[in-house]
């Protein structure tokens, strides 16, 4: 009888401990607006099919991960280049068209680069969100073939940028 007693007694203490000694704690997180960007080739050949001065062409294929404000976000990728060098291709001869999924909104034409500038390659708007696993896109290229450049072999870099808000 009194290992019974003693053995409810003990229970009781148990059972009435946590909620005597017991705190609750509330997690808060803010999430905020955030964005990556990765080109998938560091490189990207412009090439042509024939020699009769027809355009050159090459894609730069990107992946990126994005996500806006709900309200009021707004997001973009962006591009700016660099010259060729002297002698070669005119940047303003340099094109590009872009593809990207429905996280984002492709640039809609032909879009002349800029050395001077960052021109659009995607826009985002508010409560805009890419896969967990990354959305991906491309930026086609076109530079008209003109017979003033100088034989050889001439690059330029292509600094793509994203931002979130």
């Amino acid at each position: 009888m009194k290992r019974n007693m003693l053995l409810s007694i003990a229970t009781a203490v148990l059972a009435i401990t946590p909620a005597a000694f017991g705190n609750d704690s509330t997690l808060g997180i803010t999430v905020g607006p955030e964005a990556t960007f990765t080109t998938v080739a560091s490189t990207t050949a412009l090439t042509k099919s024939d020699t009769t001065f027809a355009a050159y062409s090459g894609t730069t294929p990107f992946s990126y991960k994005i996500r806006t404000s709900q309200s009021n976000g707004t997001g973009s990728i962006t591009v700016q280049v660099t010259t060729f060098g002297t002698g070669g291709p005119a940047v303003a001869d340099l094109a590009y068209t872009c593809t990207a999924p429905s996280s984002g909104i492709p640039c809609s034409s032909s879009t002349a680069a800029s050395t001077t500038v960052a021109t659009s390659v995607v826009g985002f708007g508010a409560d805009a969100h890419s896969a967990d696993t990354a959305d991906s896109g491309s930026a086609v290229w076109t530079l008209q073939d003109r017979t003033g450049i100088k034989t050889g072999d001439y690059s330029s870099t292509a600094t793509f940028t994203i931002s979130a808000t």
